[in-house]
């Protein structure tokens, strides 16, 4: 049994000579990416640019112990190993969400303090298909792309997914022909989850990989088509110290890539930590299209206000965000070509490349 990894880090752009931190939980999937990064470095000589995190979110007992584990096997591989600790208090609702969002920040805290350029993590095949099928359950929209092969923290930091294409059973295959053991989570087969039971309910013809690069590239041509409409000057304006933009009307809507487009200068516009999309985004884009002059329309954090053929967005006044939008935060890759485009235009600073070159295989 055996992953192409020379194929697979073929396409990931890792930056030399800056170290590489990997994303440790010591499951089955981030231990396989360890050992194979391991594997593939040492050939070269350069096993030396390998880092491991291991988060401790505490939230359950055996937690530490198993964080202390993780050390243990980076040791006997001579990789240097951290364990950074989720302190204060853990919230009751969305506590999911929140523990995503301290890895994040934890993760590239660590990383950034080691001197590494990434962070790679063992998101696989299996946990991209139950991801779509989650968010399809939900509606349709640009999330049923899936989870990106990378994406951009706070604009200063890639996390990198290269085993996105690989099958969890396989990489645990590799694991037991080794001999090397991995610790199983008790939340993975806990039915309470929602991952857990679409674990159960999806089928192999929703495990396909091709599916999941179709999806993506043709996020990333929607991406290159919303970023040349925003490049347009005769288009868009902007005015960066309003924090506003003004759409000329008949040169925008009713082609393809508006809506993102759209969606995007609303989350700048409205510091939104997301893009509105779904019914939200409808609507805005009908107003564009079909509101008479004069008429106006709050959205989204967003007022929106129509006159001789062109809509002014700007900030609503019952909007006190301040800080940064969706982008800034988290921007996945298929994503950067319009949020770059808008960077441009708004004299922001530049989004740094992403570090793939397509998709995984």
């Amino acid at each position: 049994m055996t992953v192409p990894v020379r194929r697979i880090l073929s396409s990931v752009q890792f930056g030399s000579p800056r170290g590489i931190a990997i994303a440790l939980s010591g499951g089955g999937d981030s231990t396989a990416l360890l050992c194979l990064l391991h594997d593939f470095y040492s050939e070269r000589g350069e096993e030396d640019r390998l880092f491991a995190v291991t988060v401790d979110h505490g939230l359950r007992p055996d937690s530490a112990a198993e964080a202390r584990r993780a050390g243990e096997f980076c040791a006997a591989l001579g990789v240097p190993h951290t364990i950074r600790h989720w302190e204060g208090v853990k919230p009751v609702a969305g506590l999911q969400a929140a523990a995503r969002e301290a890895r994040y920040r934890l993760l590239a805290d660590a990383a950034t303090a080691a001197g590494c350029g990434l962070v790679m993590t063992g998101h696989t095949l299996d946990d991209q298909a139950e991801t779509v099928a989650m968010r399809r359950a939900r509606g349709n929209g640009r999330g049923l792309s899936g989870i990106a092969p990378a994406t951009l923290h706070d604009k200063r930091i890639w996390f990198v997914r290269p085993l996105i294409g690989q099958r969890r059973n396989e990489l645990r295959a590799i694991l037991a022909e080794r001999g090397q053991g991995w610790i199983d989570d008790p939340s993975n087969i806990d039915p309470r989850f929602e991952r857990v039971r679409m674990r159960e309910a999806i089928g192999r013809d929703q495990r396909d990989s091709k599916i999941f690069r179709v999806a993506f590239e043709a996020r990333c041509r929607q991406s290159e088509q919303a970023a040349a409409l925003l490049a347009d000057d005769n288009t868009w304006s902007f005015d960066r110290d309003a924090r506003t933009a003004e759409l000329i009307v008949d040169r925008a809507t009713g082609r393809e890539a508006f809506p993102l487009a759209l969606s995007v200068v609303m989350a700048w516009a409205g510091y939104g930590a997301h893009l509105p999309g779904g019914p939200v985004l409808e609507k805005a884009v009908v107003f564009c299209s079909d509101a008479a002059s004069g008429r106006k329309m709050t959205v989204a954090g967003c007022l929106l206000s129509k006159a001789q053929g062109r809509v002014t967005i700007g900030r609503e006044a019952r909007n006190t965000r301040n800080g940064g939008f969706g982008f800034d935060h988290l921007l996945p890759s298929p994503d950067h070509a319009v949020a770059e485009a808008l960077a441009r235009r708004v004299g922001a600073a530049a989004f740094p490349p992403p570090p793939l070159s397509g998709y995984p295989d």
